[in-house]
């Protein structure tokens, strides 16, 4: 059976985002910008995500914060279906601050079987974005969704400390220049230097700590900067554009590496 990759987004039901994959045979690996929560129907293999290999399979339920690298790679010649359903951050932390939870917020685990209450949650907000129903029910079932995870999954958060935070070593400045304006520029050597590492350290620590070396981490934050304005209904020339990608065929071919389809399918699903 081929791969089968289902998109759904409805304009009456904003920040909401319902992805169904279908005996996949691929890696998955992406920078994840949204509260996710990805449900195993029959895949099996192993996930990585901060700096852990976890085993994932039928029956789990994974969830995973914005600002992370999840990369699942399947059992040998495998194929598997699941799910997924995400949540724009601001979405999904303002529902969840009506519960009284304080940011930031994190999941308390990556996988688990899911309580009973955020299956039965998951599922009621799946049936209603696939089935025929009004802009409220979509609604109502979102925030029974961030009630659910409130209850079940999340950490409750402390408050913000006063106290000034500690300096960010090499890595997280790297970081943060690769989520910047200014990534386009980055010079390896010239960066290492700055942070008085070698070049071989940074790579390797960069790598150990993100998933990924700096390149490919890059390149996953431009792909995501060009989803997100495909998501508000932007042309796949200016999400080309945005991700600072030569041409509509470059950021195509990327995009399709990482989400199994391209832009342009992706954009009109609306």
């Amino acid at each position: 059976m081929p791969e089968i990759i289902k998109l759904v987004r409805r304009a009456t039901c904003p920040g909401v985002e319902l992805v169904h994959i279908t005996d996949s045979p691929r890696i998955w690996g992406h920078l994840n910008t949204l509260f996710s929560f990805g449900t195993m129907a029959s895949w099996r293999g192993r996930a990585s995500y901060r700096r852990q290999n976890l085993p994932l399979g039928p029956g789990h339920t994974f969830t995973f914060d914005p600002g992370e690298f999840f990369r699942g790679v399947p059992d040998d010649a495998g194929t598997g279906s699941f799910r997924v359903i995400e949540l724009m951050p601001d979405l999904f932390a303002d529902l969840c601050r009506e519960e009284d939870r304080r940011a930031p917020m994190h999941f308390t685990e990556a996988i688990r079987p899911a309580p009973a209450a955020l299956a039965t949650a998951l599922d009621a907000l799946e049936r209603a974005l696939l089935g025929d129903t009004d802009a409220l029910e979509q609604q109502s079932c979102v925030v029974e969704l961030a009630h659910a995870a409130s209850l079940t999954v999340l950490e409750r958060g402390a408050p913000r400390s006063s106290k000034r935070p500690a300096p960010l070593g090499p890595c997280e400045r790297l970081r943060e220049l690769l989520h910047s304006s200014e990534a386009s520029t980055v010079s390896l050597a010239a960066f290492a230097r700055e942070a008085d590492v070698s070049q071989f350290q940074l790579l390797r620590a960069f790598k150990r700590r993100y998933g990924f070396p700096p390149h490919a981490y890059g390149l996953h934050v431009r792909v995501e900067r060009g989803r997100r304005l495909l998501r508000l209904g932007r042309t796949v020339a200016e999400a080309a554009a945005a991700g600072d990608f030569t041409d509509q065929s470059h950021f195509t071919r990327h995009f399709r590496r990482i989400w199994g389809v391209t832009p342009g399918h992706y954009a009109s699903l609306r």
